[in-house]
């Protein structure tokens, strides 16, 4: 059970924003996952393909990958290149703590679901403009001068400011070239528009037009996840979501699509391991 939970939710932030700088030059094995907070990856090099919610993206030097929360992504990485990025873990509470009426800093990740591209790719001129303050962000996050942690937070959140201010005038940055298989891509944005109806497999297979066994061998190439797998994992997530935002626990599971209470905490209690009372 343990093997399965981490298959499926991966990385902890404790923090309101982390950075890594990883390296990556021998064999790894990736597993499809999710996370609770967003991810922005800066790509460097490498030969790495990025599946995120059923679509595949072949990436290139310095593009950048928008990671909204709760997305099912997992890069497939050819090993005989060194396989280099910048990997920033985000609180979507920071975001909002650092927002002004109008100037959301979750802009560009809202962006990124209207746009269906979660990849951007900058021109040479807004790539180094922008990857000067990752650069001295990194500095900064090694070194103990005056203010260090003040000083970190002001280049994240001038990152930040950059890369809206880019995706707003530059639309077009969103990289709109990707493999997918268009009715499985159908299929998720159905799931995550309609938790609260119906998504037996009996149900999916009549709305789509597909044979129950070729649709779910389809979604799961695609996506990793078997369909029910899937349909569980983002009722949790909705779920969860409305909790924190004060609603009773019992309105949120019936609201996501679980029969009762008592199935929605079974369903926690399988996946995460923990009572929604304990995770919530």
């Amino acid at each position: 059970m343990e093997e399965a939970r981490e298959r499926v939710k991966s990385g902890y932030l404790k923090e309101k924003f982390r950075l890594f700088h990883l390296k990556d030059n021998e064999p790894k094995e990736y597993d499809y996952h999710y996370h609770d907070f967003h991810k922005l990856i800066w790509f460097i090099s490498g030969a790495v393909e990025y599946h995120i919610e059923g679509k595949s993206y072949r990436l290139e030097p310095h593009d950048i990958l928008l990671i909204n929360k709760g997305e099912i992504h997992r890069p497939f990485v050819d090993h005989s290149a060194l396989y280099e990025r910048y990997v920033f873990y985000i609180s979507s509470e920071y975001l909002e703590e650092h927002s002004e009426p109008g100037s959301s800093l979750e802009l560009c990740f809202c962006m990124s679901a209207k746009e269906h591209s979660s990849v951007l790719r900058l021109s040479p001129a807004m790539s180094r403009t922008l990857f000067e303050t990752v650069k001295l962000l990194e500095d900064s996050e090694n070194e103990n001068g005056f203010a260090g942690n003040m000083y970190s937070r002001i280049l994240f959140l001038k990152l930040l400011i950059e890369l809206n201010r880019c995706c707003i005038a530059n639309p077009e940055v969103f990289h709109k070239t990707a493999r997918y298989d268009k009715k499985v891509v159908e299929m998720i944005h159905y799931i995550n528009e309609n938790l609260s109806k119906e998504l037996s497999i009996e149900a999916m297979s009549s709305r789509f037009y597909l044979s129950k066994y070729h649709m779910m061998r389809k979604f799961k190439e695609e996506t990793g996840y078997s369909m029910h797998q899937y349909i569980l994992e983002k009722r949790i997530q909705a779920a969860r979501n409305l909790i924190l935002t004060g609603v009773p626990a019992t309105v949120a599971s019936v609201e996501c699509g679980f029969k009762d209470y008592s199935t929605f905490s079974r369903a926690c209690k399988k996946i995460l391991g923990r009572l929604p009372s304990e995770v919530f």
